[in-house]
């Protein structure tokens, strides 16, 4: 009998023992093994390059210059397609599980979607007139290339005149329009270069360009506290490049 309650003694106190280490054990903290350049602030920062740099079609004879001045990846709820099933989680994201596949809680989908509505709020007016500023551009480039284009026709013009006259050979007629061609050709070219002065030194569109890269730093930072850690690290090592200038 003395041996049973030894024992159970024994037992109890090697309980004890065990619950107290475990209860002076601190909890477990995620540990934040994102890069430098995957920071809300960091991708925030890049954006400026990729505004500042818009992808130009350049004007021809047959069409335009056109500015894509927003990069339209600001536009997308990259969590919409989320399928949320029972309190636990839900299925993969379709819109990410190409290249970080992860399920979402109902909460973390209804947080993230009014992340998302609180960026477009923020961005909107902000959005709309940078790329007002964008269209001026494009309608003195269009001013421009009317110009240049009235310009070879007066001297294609004044090269038939010469060669109607018996001023000039017809080969002398074919080389000189041909240098004409080409001289249009290089001024619609440089066109693009000069919309893209305009737009580096345009002070509003520097305003505008701060004010959108500010919404999307609050935007990437609420995704970052929404998520878990390790839904972070994969949905930014899926997305970051979208934030850099190719």
């Amino acid at each position: 009998m003395k041996k049973i309650i030894y024992l159970f003694a024994a037992i109890t106190v090697l309980s004890v023992t065990v619950w107290s280490c475990k209860k002076d054990e601190a909890p477990t903290v995620p540990t934040d093994s994102t890069l430098p350049n995957e920071q809300p602030v960091a991708l925030g920062d890049s954006l400026g390059e990729i505004i500042d740099n818009p992808e130009i079609v350049d004007a021809s004879m047959s069409a335009d210059l056109v500015i894509e001045s927003y990069p339209t990846f600001l536009e997308s709820d990259y969590f919409h397609l989320a399928i949320v099933e029972g309190p636990q989680g839900g299925k993969e994201d379709s819109m990410n599980k190409i290249c970080c596949s992860f399920k979402l809680t109902k909460t973390q989908k209804e947080k993230l979607s009014a992340a998302h509505k609180a960026k477009e709020e923020c961005m909107d007016a902000n959005r709309k007139l940078l790329k007002a500023i964008d269209r001026e551009i494009e309608a003195w480039v269009k001013n421009q290339k009317a110009e240049i284009i009235a310009k070879a026709k007066l001297q294609t013009d004044s090269i038939y005149k010469l060669f109607n006259a018996g001023s000039i050979t017809a080969t002398q007629k074919k080389e000189m329009l041909y240098q004409v061609e080409l001289n249009r050709a290089a001024a619609l070219k440089a066109l693009s270069a000069k919309a893209k002065e305009k737009i580096k030194n345009s002070i509003n569109r520097a305003i505008h360009k701060g004010k959108i890269i500010d919404c999307e730093k609050i935007y990437l930072k609420a995704i970052k506290e929404i998520l878990t850690a390790e839904q972070y690290e994969k949905w930014i090592k899926c997305h970051k490049e979208k934030y850099k200038k190719k």
